[in-house]
């Protein structure tokens, strides 16, 4: 029950479910965090940070940091095997082990600075900017399952129905059901882009 969250004075707070301060920590850790914090299943707290996905335990210690090409905006997604997926400014998409170790890495040939979507057999789900890509990738080895093309950059996470359909904005001002073998299920027209 406790909540996690950085603020603008650079540092990371943990408040207990009443409202109290549980901890809180500031100096270069939290100086670096440039995402909100994802938790796993054993409360280890993970959050993007400047050149590093930072993995901290439950009292906000360093547990181990992963290095990345630059910062990161957006916080790890967390597969049922504790397996954390992140896409990155290097334009590639990563698989890292619970221990902080590189299980694979996806080149997508632009930016993939978004939160990837798990669907229930472990497939990822990503957009890409430079490209207008939507890519799905196997979360075990990182190979590429299919990918489909919008009309302009794809910079919105993705969202996966109860069905495997798999809902992703566009800026080319559509928003696309994809199929979850690739194929468009039908395209909706916005009026405007839909970023983020």
């Amino acid at each position: 029950g406790t909540i996690y969250f950085k603020s603008d004075d650079n540092k990371l707070h943990a408040v207990n479910p009443d409202g109290s301060k549980k901890w809180e920590i500031g100096g270069p850790i939290a100086l670096s965090i440039s995402s909100s914090p994802t938790i796993g299943a054993d409360g280890t707290i993970y959050a993007g940070a400047h050149h590093k996905l930072l993995a901290l335990n439950p009292d906000g210690s360093k547990k181990w940091e992963f290095a990345v090409w630059d910062y990161l905006r957006n916080p790890p997604s967390i597969g049922s095997d504790g397996t954390l997926y992140l896409g990155t400014n290097d334009n590639k998409v990563y698989a890292v082990n619970p221990d902080g170790t590189k299980k694979w890495e996806f080149d997508a040939g632009g930016l993939v600075d978004l939160q990837p979507a798990i669907g229930t057999d472990g497939t990822i789900y990503i957009g890409e900017v430079d490209n207008n890509k939507v890519y799905a990738l196997d979360g075990q080895t990182g190979v590429k399952k299919w990918e489909f093309t919008t009309g302009a950059s794809v910079n919105s996470g993705a969202a996966i129905g109860a069905d495997g359909i798999i809902y992703i904005g566009s800026q080319d001002y559509k928003f696309y059901a994809l199929n979850p073998d690739g194929t468009k299920k039908w395209e909706y027209a916005t009026g405007n882009k839909i970023d983020g």
